[in-house]
């Protein structure tokens, strides 16, 4: 009996020294950690930074350009041709300078084949005056005297009556008598019977 309680007191000791040359050789085989070797070391983690995006270069925007203005040319005015007389066998106007009595060219001209003459004014615009005129050339044949008609608007030919008279009306009548005296001056229409009348007067 003293046998068996022998041999059971044995077997923890026995178990115990299995344990710990189990643990003797496991501590033994392990390799012993350096403090000092850098591969133990665990190095922290530094935060990634999001790359900085550089700001796109501003392009600067061409100065725009003032527009340019193109120059009208006007076409040159062209002259007015001298109208052709209303009337048929009344003498024309031409843009003559007045002569040494200053009157209008074509009156002096007259003055020297008539001793008197009728001068038709007259606006070419107008229908009332392309009619006096025709009224006037009438009187002028029935008195025998000579007959020009003149338009007011021709500068040329009017202004040195203008310059005489200080102003013309149209339709009108002037009677001159030679060398170049202004005999009668009948303002507005005139019919053939009141012109003749006038230029037969002039006659005597």
């Amino acid at each position: 009996m003293n046998l068996r309680l022998s041999n059971r007191a044995l077997v923890p000791v026995v178990v115990l020294a299995v344990l710990g040359g189990v643990v003797a050789t496991f501590i033994v085989a392990r390799p012993p950690s350096s403090v000092g070797d850098s591969s133990s070391v665990v190095q922290p983690k530094l935060a990634k930074t999001a790359p900085v995006k550089k700001p796109a270069p501003v392009k600067a925007k061409p100065a725009a350009k003032a527009p340019v203005k193109k120059a009208v040319v006007k076409p040159a005015a062209k002259p007015v041709a001298n109208p052709v007389p209303l009337v048929p066998g009344a003498r024309p106007a031409p843009a003559k300078s007045p002569d040494e009595t200053g009157l209008p060219r074509v009156l002096s001209t007259a003055l020297a084949d008539h001793r008197v003459v009728v001068l038709s004014l007259y606006d070419p615009a107008s229908a009332v005056d392309k009619i006096a005129v025709a009224e006037a050339r009438e009187g002028a044949r029935a008195a025998g005297v000579g007959f020009v008609a003149l338009n007011v608007f021709a500068e040329t030919q009017s202004r040195p009556l203008v310059e005489l008279l200080g102003t013309l009306e149209s339709p009108s009548i002037l009677v001159y008598r030679r060398p170049d005296v202004l005999f009668a001056r009948i303002g507005g229409f005139a019919d053939h019977e009141t012109v003749a009348q006038a230029a037969a007067n002039a006659r005597r």
